[in-house]
């Protein structure tokens, strides 16, 4: 077989093994621009409910089918809670509410910049020690934090810093979800608990629901069914099955990397589908921020180039 040949052969299996990860990126980016869709029709949280609901139902039909469902272990259902409650429920619900005031590109940007919270939650709960380029990197994101906040602080527009601090609190759900799960390092969550986290998500979001918003709107909820099918079977069940699948396989590094394209598809599309205008300040704090995640993902090649 020619030279060339065996090259192409490796690098095209390279590719291919990618190709879920790539789809689920622009899947999720253009989840943002699609939420705000639905907010036109629901409250936030019926809305959060529902993905989560739908989610729930369609992965565990999914995992039954492929003969993979199964109770979570005393072990996990610590976690399985953890991630149900923070990265998913609490994520979400304040990322929609926080959509009401915030353009979705713009969102996606700031509630995706979890290295504000992981490096120095990991310093001071979890007792570690990152290194100088660690900090470089969370210096990166503030940055970009700053830059994208500054302009609504210095005019005080009164929504949109609310919404803007309901992403920060986002993000810093789901950040406490990641020092929860990088605690317990011995145990991994598989694809198998994506249905119970789901449903973790939905009860509490059911509950206030219905205690703030009163009973649900079902005629509301029907005419936005292809905006809940593409949030919640398939941007949060199908995807993160597969997901979970993949990056298992992949360098975490190029994992951090590829998850930067979300906020990149949720500005390009929401620039599109809502107009949303891709400012100086807004292009600036995204370039910091993916600064950010590149030296997170590349820190320990960096350091070990640095002390040579």
């Amino acid at each position: 077989m020619p030279a060339t040949a065996t090259t192409r052969a490796p690098a095209a299996a390279g590719f291919r093994s990618f190709l879920p990860l790539i789809g689920a990126v622009i899947i999720w980016g253009g989840n943002w621009p699609v939420m705000k869709m639905g907010l036109a029709h629901i409250s936030p949280l019926w809305f959060a409910a529902c993905r989560f609901g739908s989610a729930a139902l369609i992965s565990f039909l999914v995992l039954g089918v492929l003969r993979r469902l199964r109770l979570p272990s005393r072990q996990e259902w610590p976690l399985v809670i953890g991630v149900g409650l923070l990265q998913m429920g609490a994520f979400t619900a304040l990322a929609l509410w926080a959509l009401q005031y915030v353009p979705p590109g713009r969102a996606s940007v700031v509630a995706y910049a979890t290295a504000i919270w992981v490096i120095p939650l990991s310093s001071l709960v979890l007792g570690e020690q990152p290194s100088r380029m660690q900090w470089l990197a969370t210096a990166f994101s503030y940055a970009g934090i700053a830059v994208i906040v500054a302009p609504a602080l210095g005019g005080w527009e009164l929504h949109t810093v609310m919404g803007l601090t309901m992403l920060l609190g986002a993000s810093l759900a789901w950040s406490v979800s990641i020092i929860q799960l990088r605690a317990n390092r011995a145990v991994r969550l598989g694809a198998e608990m994506i249905p119970w986290e789901c449903a973790v998500a939905t009860v509490p979001l059911i509950a206030l629901a219905w205690l703030r918003d009163g009973a649900p709107d079902l005629a509301a909820m029907a005419d936005i069914w292809p905006v809940i099918a593409y949030t919640g079977p398939l941007a949060t069940a199908l995807t993160f099955i597969v997901v979970l699948n993949v990056t298992q396989s992949l360098p975490p590094a190029a994992t951090s990397i590829a998850m930067l394209g979300v906020p990149v598809i949720g500005l390009v599309l929401s620039s599109v589908a809502w107009h949303e205008q891709i400012s100086l300040d807004l292009s600036i704090g995204l370039a910091l921020i993916a600064m950010g995640v590149v030296t997170t993902a590349l820190a320990p090649r960096l350091g070990r180039l640095v002390s040579r």
